[in-house]
C-alpha cells in the first residue's frame, strides 16, 4: 500500500508496478491514474477508485468486491479469476477491457461507453448493463439471470451461449430489435412475457 500511495500522492500516477498480496479495504483512490501494472491476489474491497484512468493494468485473482470504479477509464484492461460482487463501473469508458472466470454478480455498469469488451466464464447474476452505449460487447458462457439491459441495445451485443432467464428489459422488449439468440435464449424471452409453451 504505502508504493502504491507513495506514487499517487508523489508523481500523480502509479506505474510499472507489480504487487501481490495487498489488502486495502475501504480506501478512497479516487481520481488515481494507473499504468501497466499488475495486481495479484490483492484484496481491494469498498475500495473507491472513483474517476480514475487504468491502462494497460491487470487484476489476477483479487477482491474487488463493492469496488467503485465509476466515471472511470478503462484502457486494455484484464480482470481474470476475480470477485467483483457488488462492484460499480457505472458511467464509465471502457475500451478493450477482459474479464474471465470472475463473479460479478449484482455489479452495476449502467450509463457506461462500452467499446471491445469481452466477459468470458463469469457469473452477472443480477448484475446491470441499463442504458449502454455498445460497440463490441460479448459474453461467453455467462450467467445472466435477472441481469438488466433496459434501453441498452442488443444488436450489437454477443450474448454466445450465456444464460438470459429472467433478463430485465423495457416493456416493449426494443432492446432486442435485431438481436442474435440462440433457441434457449428465445425461449426464455418467451417465458419472461407470459407465452407458455406446450
Amino acid at each position: 500500500m504505502d508504493e502504491l500511495r507513495r506514487m499517487i500522492e508523489e508523481d500523480g500516477e502509479a506505474s510499472d508496478l507489480s504487487l501481490s498480496s495487498l489488502s486495502i479495504p475501504g480506501e478512497d483512490l479516487s481520481r488515481c491514474v494507473i499504468r501497466d501494472s499488475v495486481f495479484t491476489s490483492c484484496s481491494f474491497p469498498s475500495t473507491s477508485f472513483y474517476d480514475s484512468a487504468l491502462t494497460d493494468v491487470v487484476f489476477d485473482s483479487c477482491d474487488l468486491s463493492s469496488a467503485d470504479f465509476s466515471s472511470s477509464s478503462f484502457l486494455r484492461v484484464t480482470m481474470r479469476d476475480c470477485r467483483l460482487t457488488g462492484a460499480s463501473l457505472a458511467r464509465s469508458r471502457i475500451r478493450s477491457l477482459t474479464i474471465e472466470r470472475s463473479s460479478l454478480i449484482y455489479s452495476t455498469f449502467d450509463l457506461s461507453f462500452l467499446r471491445d469488451v469481452r466477459i468470458t466464464g463469469c457469473d452477472l447474476s443480477d448484475s446491470s448493463f441499463s442504458e449502454c452505449k455498445v460497440d463490441g460487447l460479448s459474453f461467453l458462457d455467462c450467467s445472466l439471470v435477472r441481469s438488466s439491459f433496459r434501453s441498452t441495445m442488443l444488436a450489437s451485443v454477443d450474448l454466445g451461449d450465456s444464460d438470459i432467464e429472467g433478463m430485465a428489459l423495457s416493456e416493449n422488449l426494443k432492446e432486442l430489435r435485431g438481436a442474435r439468440l440462440d433457441v434457449s435464449q428465445a425461449l426464455a424471452i418467451v417465458r419472461m412475457v407470459g407465452v407458455k409453451i406446450r
